[in-house]
């Protein structure tokens, strides 16, 4: 039987993918070590967290996610090796009645906590273009404000996940219930510039395995949008949020769209903590440093790397100062691609076929996107104008989606007009 469990219960964005990643690559190379990282499947551990608490993205509950808590408790069960590895950040914002069943269902096993951290002024902008990919609306300075005053009335239910997944003393309290301080372990992401594998080093030392017999020549993170990038998909989440589901917002726009196209657009401008917030956000930092310090849990690293630089960074931008036309070249990138992935989705390896892929409305939210941007941007240059209709105007001509989207979105402006009120001579 398993005599240790490591559960990594987060921090969002500090690293988890990537150490996730060389977890899964690894699983044969770390049973030889003793270390288990159970799952029949990469996403096993994210199922896994929403079975456990009893919740899933958009509201809803998706029926993979069933049983898969019990499931990866019984192949840490009967392990026979050293220790097994629980990672996954979904578990950072879980509630004490969650904790408490997933600590009695592990009651087999001495238990240790892990949490990955890094400093707010990266964390923040980091975590607020994850939240858009996940249909959050809000804008980074509606966002920001909110997470200055966690304790407002009519608070978003994003800020308030932000603050049960990044404040580090609170998570640990709630996962901390019953086990003793020196089984809880905090390991700070290092700062801009560190040698890359120091954070795997980190990691590593706390769960007891040798990095070097790792592979990590395959492990990637979870890239950032920039600034005109995230700006696309956060209007594209006001476009679609009322008439297309999750499942196809998780497919075709989270996990295509967002990860797959926009994260590698050439040229895109990292976000950046406005100079205005990072009094209040360094002095928050520190006072999380300082309760972190003064809880007696191991630190593996060094908790000054969780207090931001006061002078700033030297790169990035405001997120909410992106100009129209970078947001609206990146909307056209969009569009391109999703038509092209539809093109090609006749031979796609996973034997979907073009329906299955993109759908009339996906496309015609990208596009009526674009027509919003046009009326939006009239202080552009005049030719910015015809140069995006007759980027759409091409790929309707192309593809015929493209053209029965547009045929139907504007069957719908019509019918619109129509029955808005006509104005009299007198209100004109």
């Amino acid at each position: 039987m398993t005599s240790v469990v490591y559960v990594h219960v987060g921090a969002p964005k500090s690293g988890t993918t990537y150490l996730q990643n060389v977890l899964w690559h690894n699983r044969e190379a770390l049973r030889k070590q003793g270390v288990l990282y159970p799952g029949e499947h990469r996403a096993s551990h994210v199922w896994a967290a929403f079975d456990l608490r009893e919740a899933f993205f958009d509201g809803i509950r998706d029926p993979v996610t069933d049983g898969a808590w019990p499931r990866l408790v019984d192949e840490i069960r009967g392990w026979r090796g050293r220790c097994a590895v629980i990672s996954q950040e979904l578990l950072a914002s879980a509630f004490p009645h969650h904790v408490e069943r997933a600590l009695n269902d592990l009651s087999f096993a001495e238990v240790h906590l892990v949490y990955t951290a890094r400093d707010l002024a990266r964390q923040i902008p980091a975590h607020w273009q994850e939240d858009v990919k996940n249909r959050c609306s809000l804008t980074f300075a509606e966002y920001v404000e909110g997470l200055r005053d966690p304790h407002r009335p009519g608070l978003s239910h994003w800020v308030r996940e932000f603050w049960r997944m990044q404040d580090a003393p609170d998570v640990l309290a709630r996962w901390g219930q019953g086990i003793p301080a020196e089984r809880v372990h905090v390991v700070t992401l290092p700062r801009p510039g560190a040698p890359s594998g120091l954070l795997l080093e980190r990691f590593s030392e706390v769960i007891g395995f040798d990095p070097s017999r790792c592979d990590t020549s395959g492990a990637f993170g979870n890239p950032s949008l920039g600034a005109a990038e995230t700006e696309v998909i956060r209007r594209l989440n006001l476009a679609t949020r009322e008439d297309v589901e999750w499942q196809v917002h998780d497919d075709h726009v989270k996990h295509y769209l967002a990860q797959s196209v926009l994260t590698s657009r050439e040229g895109a401008q990292r976000l950046r903590l406005p100079d205005a917030h990072r009094p209040w956000v360094v002095q928050r930092s520190r006072e999380i440093v300082e309760a972190l310090a003064g809880s007696g849990y191991r630190v593996v690293g060094d908790l000054d790397e969780l207090v931001p630089d006061e002078t700033g960074e030297a790169k990035g931008i405001d997120p909410d100062a992106v100009g129209e036309q970078e947001v609206m070249a990146a909307a056209v990138d969009a569009a391109a691609a999703m038509v092209r992935a539809w093109a090609d989705a006749g031979a796609a390896p996973d034997g979907r076929g073009r329906d299955e892929v993109l759908d009339v409305k996906t496309v015609g939210a990208l596009l009526r996107q674009l027509d919003e941007m046009h009326r939006d941007a009239a202080h552009l240059e005049e030719a910015t104008t015809p140069a995006i209709k007759k980027v759409v105007r091409n790929l309707s001509e192309r593809y015929p989606l493209v053209m029965r989207a547009r045929e139907r979105y504007w069957r719908l402006v019509e019918a619109r007009r129509e029955r808005e009120p006509r104005a009299t001579a007198s209100e004109k």
